[in-house]
């Protein structure tokens, strides 16, 4: 039995990991833009109050077919830096320093710096400090709740998330977030905002870029070549990107496949729940009996 209910954890486990890795993808290029996918909102175990750490990111990262990340902790850029290094020495995806002020009333994401930013300066002179770094600047999760905090720099930020996981639970939240992207006339941004549930990429920005480097996923952004597909199947970004991505069909099936876990996933999930289930049970079994039992004692 405890040999059935080891193979039966270990089959659950190799399945998860079969399930959750998603093949090298073909690279896209449309209109004459090498066309990345990105998630720009991720946190790691090590200050950021996650469950991966900055290498076990970049390597899932690469597992979900992601070209580019940033690894935004919040208020410190050291977890960033080290995940930047991993993924420079094992080939994965670029890795973008960024950092989140997560200050009540309102979160701002900076991409692209290189040391620490004070959360509590008023948004725009992060937004300042955040461009004097050569980085961008985007509102998180700008749902109605945080539109005070962010009232009089809507304008300044370089683009802000349109699709966040919140949507798969709250999907009346996704015109609050169109709303606040439109008033601030940037770019259109998905980031999974990845803590340890869900799924890194589960939002994403496909960023239509001139060359595959930090910088040029920077200079992108800033020029506001985006396309975001949210779970309800809406695109939002550049109108003429967009209907390039629309002709070819590859951006939104690929932004979609991700929405849920497949048949594989669930029954990994499913095996190795009962495989530890076994085990535990077995070994409550196997256990000597201590207590009333004379024989046992002796």
């Amino acid at each position: 039995m405890k040999r059935i209910a080891a193979a039966l954890f270990v089959t659950g486990v190799a399945a998860g990991w079969v399930g959750d890795r998603v093949p090298p993808l073909d690279p896209i290029s449309l209109g004459g833009y090498l066309v990345l996918a990105a998630d720009l909102h991720l946190h790691d175990s090590t200050w950021s109050d996650a469950a991966l750490t900055p290498f076990s990111l970049v390597t899932e990262a690469a597992h979900q077919g992601l070209d580019a990340i940033a690894i935004t902790g919040h208020n410190q850029t050291h977890d960033a830096k080290w995940g930047r290094w991993f993924s420079e020495q094992t080939g994965g995806p670029i890795v973008l320093v960024g950092e989140e002020m997560p200050e009540i009333g309102h979160h701002v994401v900076a991409v692209g710096i290189d040391s620490t930013i004070d959360g509590a300066l008023p948004v725009p002179a992060q937004i300042a400090e955040i461009h004097r770094q050569g980085g961008i600047a985007i509102a998180a999760h700008p749902v109605a709740e945080f539109w005070a905090g962010f009232r009089g720099a809507e304008t300044l930020f370089d683009a802000s998330e349109v699709c966040h996981p919140l949507l798969f639970g709250q999907p009346e939240a996704e015109r609050e977030l169109v709303e606040f992207n439109r008033k601030t006339g940037g770019a259109a941004i998905g980031s999974s905002d990845f803590h340890g549930p869900g799924r890194v990429g589960a939002c994403r920005t496909f960023v239509f870029t001139h060359d595959q480097s930090a910088r040029g996923v920077l200079d992108a952004i800033r020029a506001k070549r985006t396309v975001v597909y949210t779970p309800s199947g809406h695109v939002y970004g550049d109108a003429a990107l967009i209907a390039l991505s629309e002709n070819d069909g590859r951006l939104r099936a690929r932004a979609l496949a991700h929405e849920s876990s497949s048949a594989v996933d669930w029954v990994s999930r499913l095996l190795g729940l009962t495989g530890l289930t076994l085990l535990v049970w077995v070994s409550h079994l196997r256990r000597p009996k201590t207590s009333g039992d004379a024989t046992a004692i002796r």
